[in-house]
């Protein structure tokens, strides 16, 4: 990784996912514990000449809007990209059909302290506050196992089997702003974010994962320490550049 070289970028793009990379996890989804280390460098970076912050998001925005405000000039995507300010994807009668059906069969799986969310573009069946945790991951098993509605898709998260109705992903927003940056940062931590880490193939393109686990990332930092730790450093070396 050189950072210095990536700090140098004419037009820089800084993407960070929410949940697992800015704030920590909570058995209330709507009361998580941000990282003030990482808002404050993510704001110093915005005030940097042709610097750009992006918060990509698996929440959907009225959801992100509930746990967090940022700055007017953050551009701020939800449910992997299917919503942004005056970009909201419109989904087809049978993909709402598809997504109530799916989330009528989450719920016949659920198991006691799980629960299903509804989202504009996908039903997410939570396992992270269910009693039993072995009977948790049966239950999240099983969900792999649904017939699934057409035009409906699965992808497994942490503690999470999520429905999408949309094909937006992490990754096709990123690949859309390749044209308009000169190169790329993405932070994540969980399997949805690798869509985003696949399309960062140029020279100062830099995924960074948060965690453990397989990885299409060029950069790992342990935690939402290590998050604030590498965007500290980026800021300091942005901020020298002008």
């Amino acid at each position: 990784m050189n950072l210095s070289a990536l700090a140098t970028a004419k037009r820089l793009l800084i993407v960070s996912d929410f949940d697992g990379t800015l704030a920590g996890f909570s058995q209330n989804a709507y009361d998580v514990p941000t990282n003030k280390r990482s808002l404050a460098a993510l704001e110093k970076l915005s005030q940097s000449p042709h610097t750009t912050i992006a918060i990509l998001t698996g929440r959907h925005l009225d959801g992100l809007a509930q746990v967090a405000q940022f700055p007017a000039h953050y551009l701020l995507v939800g449910s992997h990209g299917a919503e942004e300010a005056n970009e909201l994807a419109t989904l087809t009668t049978e993909q709402q059909q598809g997504l109530t059906a799916i989330g009528n069969a989450f719920s016949q799986l659920l198991i006691e302290g799980a629960f299903v969310e509804e989202k504009p573009y996908h039903r997410v069946l939570h396992a992270v506050r269910a009693k039993d945790q072995q009977l948790a991951a049966n239950m999240l098993e099983k969900a792999l196992t649904l017939d699934l509605p057409a035009g409906i898709t699965l992808k497994p998260g942490r503690m999470i089997i999520e429905a999408s109705a949309t094909d937006a992903t992490k990754g096709t927003w990123i690949e859309k702003k390749k044209k308009d940056f000169d190169a790329i940062v993405f932070l994540g931590d969980d399997t949805t974010d690798e869509d985003g880490f696949a399309v960062l193939n140029r020279e100062l393109d830099l995924g960074v994962k948060v965690g453990d686990g397989e990885t299409l990332a060029g950069h790992r930092v342990a935690d939402l320490d290590g998050v604030a730790d590498f965007l500290e450093e980026l800021a300091t070396l942005r901020t020298a550049q002008h």
